[in-house]
């Protein structure tokens, strides 16, 4: 079976690895731009959102990106299980977490927290580059599809390609919102032990002398430099030395989301072609899984129309 997969973020390589464990031949094509997985600041953990409350299929979620991060990045260089510190912002949230002693670290503000032993950071471009490596037996083109027409010789395709979904007339009435997101990569005097989240984040990355604060939600056409810039000043309203970490890079994507709710898209636009997106920021905890189901649908779909 021959299958064409548009978009080399994080969902596309999940489901090329996925279609590769099948023994389909698989054709990979992404431009590289604008890329949200790139960006990510790589918090892996259950309890996303304001409500901080348990996500729709958490634990098949989290099992899922967990034996996809092992299979690619069985080193671990991709990613550091250290857990995570979510700190109560919302009163709904100091009402919810527990006093946390910090005693160990001394410089963050005090505050009602939850501890997430299971939250793991994922090193975003190692970790794109692990998918890649462990991706080699698929033809990666970098070139920019626009047209389902051009994808008409294969017997399967799958766009997943973020905010490039609406290049494609056939996507345009998916109910779809764009936001960008920055983060910064700053200089840090010394390593945490863990990821710190709050109004903003603090995460560690693949070199213990930077780390990633993250992240902004703008929706605008492009991204405001000031919005990241003062990201400093929201991580350090609960970790103050952050205000004196040296800024070396802004980076940024632009995240699709569902207009309502959180879960993100499978949708079929015909026999043999279909749709994956609206991951938004949610996209670490999910791509794993529901490529692993997207794969076995439509694999599947398409075998018994060719039986009828």
């Amino acid at each position: 079976m021959k299958v064409a997969v548009v978009g080399a973020g994080m969902a596309g390589f999940a489901l090329t690895w996925n279609l590769l464990q099948r023994g389909c031949e698989v054709d990979l094509f992404d431009d590289a731009s604008d890329s949200a997985s790139a960006a990510s600041t790589g918090l892996l953990h259950p309890y996303p959102g304001k409500e901080a409350a348990r996500a729709w299929r958490a634990d098949e979620a989290m099992i899922a990106t967990k034996r996809l991060l092992e299979a690619v990045s069985g080193d671990g260089a991709a990613y550091a299980p250290d857990g995570i510190l979510r700190l109560g912002v919302t009163e709904p949230q100091r009402l919810r977490f527990k006093d946390y002693s910090c005693d160990f670290l001394p410089s963050l503000a005090p505050s009602p927290a939850m501890w997430i032993p299971e939250g793991i950071t994922v090193y975003s471009i190692p970790y794109l580059n692990a998918l890649r490596t462990a991706c080699a037996k698929a033809h990666i083109y970098k070139h920019r599809v626009s047209d389902l027409r051009e994808l008409q010789s294969y017997d399967l395709a799958i766009l997943a390609c973020g905010v490039g979904v609406f290049q494609f007339e056939e996507c345009r009435h998916l109910p779809l919102k764009r936001a960008i997101g920055q983060a910064l990569i700053c200089k840090w005097p010394e390593r945490l032990p863990m990821a710190l989240l709050a109004s903003g984040h603090i995460a560690t990355t693949e070199d213990p002398h930077y780390c990633q604060l993250g992240s902004t939600y703008e929706h605008t056409a492009k991204p405001d430099p000031n919005k990241a810039l003062a990201l400093l000043d929201r991580c350090a309203k609960f970790y103050p030395p952050a205000k004196d970490f040296e800024i070396v890079e802004i980076r940024h994507g632009t995240r699709v989301s569902p207009l309502q709710g959180a879960r993100p898209m499978i949708v079929q636009l015909n026999e043999n072609t279909w749709v994956f997106t609206g991951l938004g920021s949610r996209g670490l905890l999910y791509h794993a899984l529901l490529a692993e189901e997207l794969v076995d649908r439509a694999v599947r779909a398409l075998c018994l129309a060719k039986e009828e």
